[in-house]
Formats: C-alpha cells, structure tokens, sequence
C-alpha cells in the first residue's frame, strides 16, 4: 500500500484508548482509505513537520495535516455509517473541542493505560 493513495493516521502506539480506536477505525474503514502509523516510525519523521506531543495526527492525501479534534472530526467525516457525527461535532468550537481533546490527552495513559510496544505494528494497514 502506497501512503500517497491514503490518509495516513500517526497515533500515539503505546497508548490503550488510541490503539482500540484505531481498532474500530479498521473494521469501519470499508473503502481502506486509511493507514496507521505511529509518532515516532520513520514514516512520521519523513512525513511530519516537528510536532508537539499530540496523540494523533492525520496526513491526508492533499499533503493536509490535521491535528487535536480536527484530525477526529477529518477522520469521522471519511466513514460512510458516522459521517454525521463529524458533522454535528463541527458546529462546536475548535477551542471547545481542543480543550476536551487536550484533557483526554493529558490523562489518557492514566485512565486507559499503556502498551509497551505498539499492537498494530504487525497489521496490514500500518506502515513503518
């Protein structure tokens, strides 16, 4: 699979709530229009500009980066079954959104734990 031809989604690998989420995101994922990658792989280094300790990051096949609740909403709007849900989230605020986001972030090894390695590293979808 060629990162050109997808969004590429960079998530946090070691952390529990994003690993189960990009979980669903696969199975929802019917058109495979996505692929995971994490943080810290090679493909971030190459791909991202120098970025701050998000959990998530989208790069999407126009060259777009999408980060914090954007990058949730970005992601939701692509899926067929919650497309609506990104829709109604939109008419929040990004700052409102961004704060919520934040508070998850900050408190998300805390409340959901963590991997020591990454589980999706050997899924199809995931590119180093």
């Amino acid at each position: 699979m060629s990162s050109t031809q997808h969004h590429v989604i960079f998530i946090d690998g070691i952390c529990v709530l994003c690993n189960r989420l990009s979980r669903i995101l696969i199975r929802l994922d019917s058109k495979k229009q996505f692929l995971l990658s994490t943080l810290d792989s090679p493909c971030a280094k190459k791909t991202l500009p120098k970025h701050k300790e998000d959990s998530i990051m989208v790069f999407s096949q126009k060259g777009m980066i999408y980060t914090k609740s954007n990058a949730i909403l970005f992601i939701i709007r692509q899926l067929p079954y919650v497309k609506w849900i990104g829709i109604l989230f939109q008419i929040i605020p990004t700052f409102i959104r961004d704060h919520l986001y934040d508070r998850i972030a900050a408190n998300r090894y805390r409340w959901f734990g963590k991997h020591d390695i990454c589980p999706l590293q050997t899924h199809d979808r995931f590119v180093q």
